[in-house]
């Protein structure tokens, strides 16, 4: 018997920006056209399971096709790994690399002169949770009391705080931190043209996954999510939302929350 999941899911365009150029996927469903602001739960839910938020960029144009794009892709690659019950690790770079082309053309066609998204992803099968992100959305873990940050931003202050240039304080504060080394619709002669895999997690009861846009951890500190994701039985998403809105706003906010059933294992 597969094990089973709670996933909610928010995005909104934000306090300040009238257009969301964020998407996310939830297996078979994407974000409704037109919609900037949804809502979506889903309980008792079996594996597998892909879930994923992508972080348009370039402009409302731009950067709105390239997050449904990545999304629509995402929906194959679902398809795709659910009916061969495969990796997703070994399969990974097919899908940004079909992402990659798909955006480019679109970009080309429409001459469009820049345009992309970052994108966070968890797929999950058999109580383990496969990791990936390319650019800023992030993905954390909560376990026994503590937020632990699992994703690193692929941004060139992130690349100068790894090579000592900057401390941490100074690489946050940077607009350095804006300036992606890593994403969909980038030059795929770069070295970086590659999804960051990170160590698998088996996901247990009281354990939550959240999967965001910059959107939320710029409004919102790493206390401030903690604090929201401690209290049982919450509509998380819906409430991390509405604090980054109350902080100001100032991007779209895309939050995925993706929990056991409670009568899951420890």
């Amino acid at each position: 018997m597969s094990n089973r999941y709670r996933i909610l899911i928010s995005t909104d365009s934000g306090s300040v920006r009238e257009a969301n150029e964020d998407n996310f996927i939830f297996n078979g469903t994407i974000k409704r056209p037109g919609d900037e602001a949804q809502h979506f739960r889903a309980r008792d839910t079996g594996e597998p399971i892909l879930c994923a938020v992508f972080d348009g960029m370039g402009g409302e144009k731009g950067g709105k096709a390239a997050s449904e794009i990545a999304a629509r892709v995402a929906l194959k690659f679902y398809e795709y790994l659910a009916e061969g019950n495969l990796r997703a690790a070994d399969n990974i770079q097919d899908y940004v690399s079909n992402c990659n082309s798909q955006i480019s053309l679109f970009m080309e066609k429409y001459k469009y002169k820049r345009g992309g998204c970052a994108f966070a992803m968890v797929y999950l099968h058999d109580g383990i949770a496969e990791l990936f992100t390319m650019g800023d959305s992030r993905i954390y873990l909560y376990r026994r009391g503590c937020l632990i940050r699992v994703s690193r931003d692929h941004t060139l202050a992130q690349k100068k705080y790894e090579a000592n240039i900057f401390t941490r304080e100074e690489a946050d504060e940077s607009s350095e931190s804006h300036i992606l080394t890593r994403f969909l619709g980038m030059d795929e002669d770069s070295e970086d043209f590659c999804a960051e895999a990170y160590r698998e997690v088996s996901l247990g009861k009281g354990d939550k996954l959240l999967i965001c846009s910059d959107g939320l951890y710029n409004m919102c500190n790493d206390r401030e999510i903690f604090e929201v994701l401690s209290v049982p039985e919450q509509p998380y998403t819906i409430q991390l939302v509405s604090k980054a809105k109350e902080r100001g706003g100032e991007d779209n906010i895309t939050c995925i929350l993706i929990e056991p059933d409670k009568t899951a294992a420890q």
